[in-house]
């Protein structure tokens, strides 16, 4: 059975913390999806879609949608448990790419960080010229948790959701 799962967590924490894919196991076979491994395989593989979006990041064009989810199901394998932990954008819009290609998603995962303080400052202390504004930390943390909670209300009366 082809499982699809989402990972999601704040993502300052991946400034500092191991990525997912370093820290997740399972007895299944897993297939992650991660940022790192869509820029270091895929974006430097042939394929079309590939093609197109590099073009785009060439030319410091937005990657429009239309891409988007044609990419993530190619990126997707049969009979093995996908894990997205890479943004898949808008998540109705997700879902229904899936169900077009005859997947379904199967369960949201919620890393929840219990001190966002702690994160901000470690980041701080990392890359203080990055995450130097208290504001902009602060910006960041109340947009994550305003998209946490909608896709958790959106997700819960459909999915296993999990925090």
């Amino acid at each position: 059975m082809t499982e699809i799962k989402i990972i999601f967590r704040f993502n300052i924490s991946e400034v500092v913390y191991p990525s997912v894919e370093e820290i997740l196991y399972s007895e299944k076979e897993l297939n992650i999806i991660s940022g790192n491994r869509i820029k270091n395989d895929f974006l430097k593989s042939e394929n079309t879609i590939a093609n197109k979006i590099n073009s785009c990041i060439e030319n410091g064009e937005l990657i429009p949608a239309e891409l988007w989810y044609p990419f993530c199901i190619s990126m997707i394998s049969e009979g093995k448990t996908n894990v997205f932990a890479a943004g898949i954008g808008d998540l109705k819009e997700f879902e229904e790419c899936l169900e077009t290609n005859n997947f379904r998603l199967s369960e949201i995962i919620y890393l929840k960080l219990n001190d966002i303080s702690k994160i901000t400052q470690m980041a701080k202390e990392k890359y203080p010229k990055m995450y130097d504004d208290e504001e902009i930390l602060k910006n960041d943390i109340e947009r994550y948790n305003k998209m946490r909670e909608e896709v958790i209300n959106y997700a819960l009366p459909k999915y296993k959701v999990v925090i």
